[in-house]
């Protein structure tokens, strides 16, 4: 697990990276302008060819792909058609998935590269506490991008359950920059400049 991320200030916006393992990250100084372009690299987003599949929705729930991340950790085999029986028949028994969400499903978390949470979080127009959006994407590699609509962004301790919906959703790569984008508040959102 990495953290990286950015700080805003009124007069300066500094990108960050962080080590897996490591508390301390790297700042580096950057033009507002870049901000989106600079978190889609700190992602890892890049173009794919990637066609929706049979099946662009999944929905089970988060138990069910829990216990496929078990049957995966488990598999004592390096035939990827052995792996994938196996991984298919326990999303079967547990979510009761069916074809072709099932066959997409067990794809999906065979090709799974990792996923990523973005969260923006700003001091309201207001000034009575603090405004958050977020999203989780799912680099599912040849598979493409996935979005994770359920459970939204974003999630406070607690309240994800091995019952809890998971919603996942084929996203083009054109689509996830302008998720990235909508996360980012309007200026009629943000706090009033202070007068100097």
């Amino acid at each position: 697990m990495t953290n990286h991320g950015a700080v805003i200030g009124n007069d300066a916006c500094y990108v960050y990276e962080g080590w897996p393992g490591e508390l301390e990250s790297e700042y580096v100084r950057t033009d507002l302008s870049t901000l989106v372009w600079s978190l889609a690299r700190a992602v890892g987003l890049r173009a794919r060819d990637a066609k929706p599949p049979a099946a662009a929705v999944i929905t089970t729930t988060i138990g069910v792909m829990d216990a496929g991340f078990v049957a995966l950790a488990e598999a004592d085999t390096d035939d990827v058609e052995e792996a994938a029986e196996r991984l298919r028949a326990v999303l079967a028994a547990e979510g009761g998935l069916a074809d072709p969400e099932l066959t997409v499903f067990t794809h999906l978390l065979l090709q799974l590269n990792g996923n990523w949470r973005m969260t923006v979080a700003w001091n309201n127009r207001e000034g009575r506490g603090t405004d958050i959006r977020g999203i989780t994407v799912l680099d599912c590699g040849p598979l493409g991008y996935w979005l994770r609509e359920r459970p939204v962004e974003p999630i406070l301790p607690g309240t994800v359950t091995p019952d809890s919906e998971l919603r996942l959703v084929f996203t083009e790569v054109p689509r996830v920059w302008e998720l990235i984008t909508e996360l980012l508040p309007s200026v009629d959102q943000l706090p009033a400049p202070v007068e100097r």
